[in-house]
C-alpha cells in the first residue's frame, strides 16, 4: 500500500515571553533562523566555513541532518530534503509581552525521530539567545511545555514540562491508516484548501502564480516521494502518470489566492532570499476521492519551497464530513 510505512510526529512547543517577543506576521523564517542558530551554536564544530558542504563531520552532524541536509554524492545534487517541516506562530499580530504565551509546531518525518533531543535542546536555546525584531530587542522566552499530537485521531501526549524537566519520547505518531480513516469520512466532490503561510511552487524554472489541480497534485507528489524514499528508505510505489493524468480533470471553481512579497535574510551569510508565495483559498470540485489521502497528508509535510520556514502550510476549509464522523479538519 502507497504510504502505508510512511509516519510523522507532530510536536507543538508552548513558550512564556520573559521580554517582549516581536515577530513578523509570517514568522516561520524567523523561526527557523533562531532555530538554526540555536543548533549551530551548540553543536556546529565547525563554526568558520559557510556551508555544511565543504564540512568533514557532516555526516554524524545534527544540524547537517536536520537543517543542512548533506549528501554529497545524491542523485539530485548534494542538498536532500530536511526531515521536518515547521509550523509558525499563526496570529494575526504575534506580539507578546513578558508573561504572555504563544506555541509554535515542529513536524518529524519518518526515521528522523532519533533527532527529536536536539530539537528539545535548540528550542530551549532559541529562548535564551533570543529572536523577533532586533531593533527593538532581541525577544527570550522559556519552554513551558511540549507535546506530540495526532490531530486525526485526538491523541496528544506531553514530552515535556518546565515543572518536573523531564522529557519524554514523542511516540504518538500519524499514520497512513490514520489518514485514510479521515479521508473516509469526507465527502470527495468539492474541497476548499486555505493556505495559512505562502506556498511557493516552481513549475519549469518560473514561480506559479495560478494554481491548477495537476500543477499541485505534482508539486505534492515530489513532496511525498521525496520525504518517504529519504525518511522510510523505501521507494514510494505509485502511478504517477495516471494520478497527474486525472488530476487534469478536476476544475479550479474558486480561487481567491493572492501573492504576497516576503525575505528571509540570513545573518551567517548576510543575504536575503525570495520566500513569497501564495495565500488565501482555492476550491477544487470533480473525483477527487482517490487524492484525498494525498492532500490530506500534505496538510502535514506542508508543500512547496521552503517548507523549513513555515511555508506551504495549508488545511481543510469547510470539509464536508459524511454522517457518523466529526467535523475536526486535521490540520
Amino acid at each position: 500500500m502507497a504510504m502505508d510505512c510512511f509516519k510523522a510526529f507532530k510536536l507543538e512547543f508552548i513558550c512564556r515571553s520573559e521580554t517582549a517577543v516581536h515577530l513578523p506576521k509570517y514568522s516561520g523564517p524567523t523561526l527557523r533562523g533562531a532555530f538554526f542558530g540555536a543548533l549551530r551554536r551548540d553543536f556546529c564544530l565547525n563554526k568558520n566555513l559557510l556551508t555544511c558542504l565543504n564540512c568533514p563531520a557532516a555526516e554524524a552532524c545534527p544540524i547537517c541532518r536536520l537543517v543542512a541536509t548533506v549528501e554529497r554524492e545524491g542523485e539530485r545534487g548534494v542538498e536532500i530534503p530536511r526531515p521536518f517541516a515547521l509550523q509558525p506562530v499563526l496570529v494575526d499580530n504575534p506580539v507578546f509581552e513578558p508573561g504572555q504565551t504563544f506555541s509554535f509546531g515542529i513536524t518529524l518525518f519518518g526515521n528522523s525521530l532519533k533527532l527529536f533531543p536536539y530539537i528539545i535542546l535548540a528550542v530551549q536555546r532559541m529562548g535564551e539567545i533570543g529572536m523577533g525584531n532586533r531593533a527593538v530587542a532581541p525577544g527570550r522566552f522559556s519552554l513551558q511545555g511540549a507535546r506530540v499530537c495526532n490531530p486525526f485521531t485526538g491523541q496528544e501526549k506531553e514530552i515535556y514540562s518546565a515543572e518536573t524537566r523531564m522529557v519524554s519520547v514523542p511516540n504518538v505518531p500519524i499514520t497512513h491508516m490514520d489518514v485514510l480513516e479521515y479521508a473516509s469520512r469526507i465527502n470527495a466532490r468539492s474541497i476548499c484548501l486555505e493556505f495559512l503561510t505562502p506556498l511557493r511552487l516552481i513549475k519549469e524554472g518560473s514561480l506559479v502564480q495560478k494554481l491548477t489541480f495537476q500543477v499541485f497534485m505534482q508539486r505534492l507528489l515530489r513532496r511525498l516521494t521525496d520525504l518517504h524514499n529519504y525518511y522510510c528508505e523505501r521507494e514510494l510505489e505509485m502511478d504517477f502518470v495516471g494520478i497527474l493524468q486525472k488530476a487534469a480533470e478536476v476544475r479550479v471553481s474558486k480561487d481567491t489566492t493572492c501573492w504576497v512579497d516576503r525575505a528571509s535574510y540570513s545573518s551567517r551569510r548576510q543575504t536575503s532570499t525570495p520566500v513569497g508565495g501564495l495565500t488565501g483559498e482555492v476550491e477544487f470540485e470533480g473525483d477527487l476521492e482517490e487524492f484525498l489521502p494525498l492532500l490530506i497528508w500534505g496538510q502535514i509535510t506542508h508543500l512547496g519551497k521552503d517548507v523549513t520556514k513555515g511555508n506551504g502550510l495549508y488545511r481543510f476549509r469547510e470539509a464536508i464530513i459524511r454522517e457518523g464522523g466529526n467535523s475536526h479538519s486535521g490540520g
